[in-house]
C-alpha cells in the first residue's frame, strides 16, 4: 500500500467514524438517552447479559467508566445487575442485563436506525450493500488486529499492592 492510498483510506475511516458519532448523537437525542448509555443498551441487546468487565472490554473503556455508565442505566430502569450465587462464586463479578424498558429502548433504536439506513441507502442495490458490508467488516478486523497486536506484545503491569492502593 502506498502512503497516498493509506492516507486516503485513513481519511475515509475518520469520516465514517465522525458520521457514526453524529448519527449516534442524533439517535440519542431522539430517544432521550445519553449516547454512552444507548451504546451499552444496544450492545447488551445484541450480545445478551455480560459481566461489567467484559462490557468495558468490548466498549474499549476503563471498567470504572463502564461501572458508572451501568449505574446510570440501573437508575434509569434500563438494566439490572446481578451477582452470581452458589458456593465459591465471586460475588464481586456483576452481570448486566436489559430490563423490559431497556429491551424496548433497544428495539426503538433498532427501528430508528433501520429507517435511517433505508433512506440513506435507497439507491443502492442489495449486492452493493452486501459488498460494502464485507469491506467494512474487513476494515474493522484490520483495525482491531492492530489493537490486539499492540496489547499482546505490551508488558502487563503488575497489579498495585495493598499499600499502594491505600497510600
Amino acid at each position: 500500500m502506498t502512503a497516498r492510498s493509506s492516507r486516503t483510506l485513513l481519511t475515509a475511516i475518520e469520516d465514517l467514524a465522525r458520521a457514526q458519532r453524529e448519527t449516534g448523537a442524533l439517535l440519542s437525542r431522539e430517544l432521550d438517552c445519553p449516547r454512552s448509555g444507548l451504546t451499552v443498551v444496544r450492545l447488551l441487546s445484541r450480545l445478551g447479559p455480560l459481566p461489567v468487565g467484559d462490557l468495558a472490554e468490548r466498549l474499549r473503556i476503563d471498567i470504572s467508566v463502564a461501572s458508572r455508565q451501568v449505574s446510570a442505566l440501573v437508575d434509569a430502569g434500563l438494566v439490572h445487575r446481578t451477582a452470581p450465587d452458589g458456593p465459591g462464586a465471586d460475588r464481586r463479578v456483576r452481570t448486566v442485563a436489559l430490563t423490559t424498558r431497556g429491551t424496548e429502548l433497544a428495539a426503538r433504536s433498532r427501528t430508528h436506525l433501520e429507517e435511517r439506513a433505508a433512506e440513506a441507502f435507497a439507491g443502492w442495490t442489495a449486492d452493493e450493500i452486501t459488498a460494502a458490508a464485507v469491506q467494512v467488516q474487513k476494515i474493522t478486523a484490520a483495525v482491531q488486529s492492530l489493537h490486539t497486536a499492540r496489547t499482546d506484545t505490551a508488558p502487563v503491569p503488575a497489579p498495585p499492592t495493598r499499600e499502594q492502593i491505600h497510600a
